[in-house]
């Protein structure tokens, strides 16, 4: 096969009075790792592996450019307070030695933010009219003179950046932050000259502007980071208003680039684009943006960019400049320099998965779900090779189980020079993430686990398929270490958290747990029958995902869930908005705060949580429990001697969600 042509991904770029080296970047994350207020060691770590990584580009998180306008999250970092010039010093001295290019990302919350936040500072949140984001707080229209303090602020806070020895500034006018609030038509219905029309509607992004540009001169790159379409039709930012705003901005004279996304409060559900949105979305309209600017600035582009040769076929194709593969680089901060070298089957996939989003989200430090170093830079884990074992000191390690923690604790042991050997009953690998990689838009976990096999291979463990560990076996082989990452099974005995004394079953009744009815249902969705109930107590994407599965080959699915919410964790990861309009165009039933709470038969005696009547639903093929996982744990008592260290990891030590079940293999392995 032909070798990818990604020159175009390593030409560099001018721009102001700096040249980045790549055309690849990293847009600005939200990654929880402030610390007082300010830029913490967490951050150094990880911004300098990006960059041994090959990254052209780096933005910072969003910084905080005035008091006036502050942000939701408790642990904002304070570009306006001017002892932060010293962490962006020791940012830059990090950095120094490395030629990617670091530009701090300005923001102010407006109507996003919180009056509540911290324990400090408390005040109402002000935006340009009083419309607030959806769920969110009533804000205090902003005065003209709070405009230009703002504006001021923001210039003070550029000024910061400069004299920290970073190299640029980018002003947060996306996403629905208060620059954005300005330029949308949906959250600005000011009357004055900062309001209505177009112009009017972009004067507040100049004045910043302007501020940055007389606190910096002209010789320091400062972009603008715009939404182009808030995907509310008319009354928000859309495409053509989008290209009409970058008229404006070109006449203004202040900005050097443009970086164009998607999204705002009311579709941050395509803003950070799980694994449910088509890769690469957003190049469409950067090709359209970049034909209006092309030589008088430059364009940034991010929209679920995770391949370097879309990256690559972007730049060529002239639809942006620059290329933001930011969660890609949260998966492989190596991915720029793999890519240079042709190693790109080496590249660990960013699948969509957004558990670091819902981190985000949450106030939680960001982490990755396939990549535990990521973010415990600081605390000594390496990206590419674990550190190695002397000969003398390798050991021979059997593992018995391939799904993520078996897979991952053996390719890294093995990697570190150990003789390993894995089993797996099955006669496929990836464990639950093999059994949800078939479902609708799930595709994927099967990239994670074919990446999980690729670093196997590579690390020269051994895989055996149909193969199950027993004492005879490791007596056998006589390993030093067995590591028991066995899983965990749907259990379907009908105990139920939210139901003392769990589900009654009568003659007759039947039930699967969860796993069960995934694998026939893989096999031929027909296997569960014409009516299927499904009662989850998890919140998690499983049960959802078979649902679709099974409407869209016919079934009548009633999905009932013990939760006061449907779907917390796909909600949590922003699938649910893509997921729900799925699920209801296909006639599943969706209910909340439901309980089945008898099975006789083909009937289902269903409640309400919280004591309401019930009703009881009849014809029903087949009744599928996601109520609980058990820990295949029942090996660790039978081989009991049997090697010199037998170890349970994973979800057969405890069910735990899949970022902590790779976090721990890791680590183990990283002991071994």
């Amino acid at each position: 096969m032909q070798p990818p042509n990604l020159s175009p991904l390593f030409q560099p770029l001018a721009l102001a009075g700096t040249e980045l080296p790549n055309r690849v970047m990293t847009s600005a994350m939200t990654l929880q790792y402030g610390e007082g207020g300010f830029i913490s060691d967490r951050h150094l770590a990880i911004y300098e592996e990006r960059a041994r990584g090959g990254v052209g580009l780096m933005m910072s998180e969003q910084l905080t450019a005035s008091p006036l306008s502050p942000s939701p999250f408790a642990n904002e970092i304070l570009a306006y307070d001017e002892r932060q010039v010293e962490r962006f010093a020791a940012l830059a001295r990090v950095l120094e030695p490395y030629p990617a290019r670091f530009f701090a990302q300005l923001f102010c919350g407006g109507v996003s933010g919180s009056s509540s936040a911290g324990l400090e500072g408390w005040g109402p949140v002000r935006g340009p009219s009083r419309i607030p984001e959806p769920g969110g707080e009533q804000p205090l229209p902003l005065s003209a003179g709070e405009i230009a303090q703002i504006a001021a602020d923001f210039g003070r806070s550029a000024a910061h950046v400069k004299a920290g020895g970073l190299d640029g500034v980018e002003i947060h006018g996306a996403h629905g932050w208060l620059v954005g609030q300005f330029l949308s038509p949906f959250y600005n219905r000011r009357e004055d000259e900062y309001g209505g029309s177009v112009a009017n509607r972009c004067r507040f992004a100049t004045e910043v502007g302007a501020a940055i540009r007389a606190a910096v001169g002209p010789e320091f790159p400062l972009g603008l980071a715009l939404t182009y379409d808030e995907m509310i039709g008319a009354d928000g930012i859309t495409e053509e208003d989008t290209l009409a705003q970058l008229e404006v901005l070109l006449a203004a004279e202040l900005f050097d680039f443009f970086d164009l996304s998607i999204g705002a409060p009311h579709s941050v559900h395509f803003t950070i684009a799980p694994m449910a949105v088509e890769e690469g979305f957003s190049l469409g309209f950067a090709a359209r943006a970049r034909e209006l600017v092309a030589g008088r600035a430059a364009v940034f582009v991010a929209g679920r960019v995770v391949n370097p040769r879309m990256a690559a076929a972007a730049v060529r194709d002239g639809a942006a400049d620059v290329v933001a593969m930011s969660r890609a680089q949260l998966a492989d901060p190596h991915l720029v320099r793999k890519a240079r070298e042709g190693r790109l089957t080496e590249i660990r996939r960013c699948v969509g998965a957004n558990v670091c989003v819902g981190r985000a989200k949450n106030g939680e430090p960001v982490a990755c779900v396939l990549t535990p170093a990521t973010g415990r830079e600081l605390d000594g884990w390496a990206h590419g090779e674990p550190p190695r074992v002397a000969p003398s000191a390798a050991r021979r390690v059997l593992v018995a189980g391939a799904g993520p923690a078996g897979l991952r604790a053996a390719a890294v042991a093995a990697a570190r020079g150990h003789e390993v050997s894995v089993c797996e009953r099955r006669e496929r690998a990836g464990g639950h993430l093999a059994d949800l990689a078939w479902l609708p838009t799930r595709e994927g976990w099967g990239r994670a686990v074919e990446d999980l096999l690729a670093e196997l291979a590579r690390a020269g463990a051994a895989l055996r398929f149909a193969t199950a560990v027993d004492r005879e076996l490791v007596e056998r082989e006589r390993p030093d270490v067995v590591l028991l990452a066995t899983g965990a099974g749907w259990e379907e005995s009908g105990a139920c958290p939210a139901l003392p004394g769990g589900i009654a079953f009568g003659a007759g009744a039947e039930v699967l747990g969860l796993d069960a009815a995934l694998e026939l249902a893989r096999l031929d969705p027909g296997r569960l029958g014409r009516s299927v109930v499904i009662a989850d107590d998890t919140g998690t994407y499983a049960p959802l995902g078979l649902a679709e599965a099974l409407a869209a080959a016919g079934a009548e699915v009633s999905y009932l869930t013990a939760r006061n919410e449907i779907g917390a964790e796909p909600d949590f990861h922003l699938e649910l908005p893509h997921l729900l309009p799925r699920l209801r165009a296909l006639g599943v039933e969706l209910a909340a705060a439901t309980v089945v709470r008898a099975v006789a038969g083909a009937e289902v005696e269903i409640g309400d949580l919280w004591g309401g009547g019930g009703r009881t639903v009849e014809d029903v093929d087949t009744v599928v429990l996601a109520l609980g996982r058990e820990p295949r744990d029942e090996l660790a008592a039978a081989l009991a001697g049997a090697a010199p260290e037998v170890r349970t990891i994973g979800d057969a030590r405890s069910p735990r969600p899949t970022v902590a079940v790779i976090e721990e293999a890791e680590r183990i392995a990283l002991a071994i």
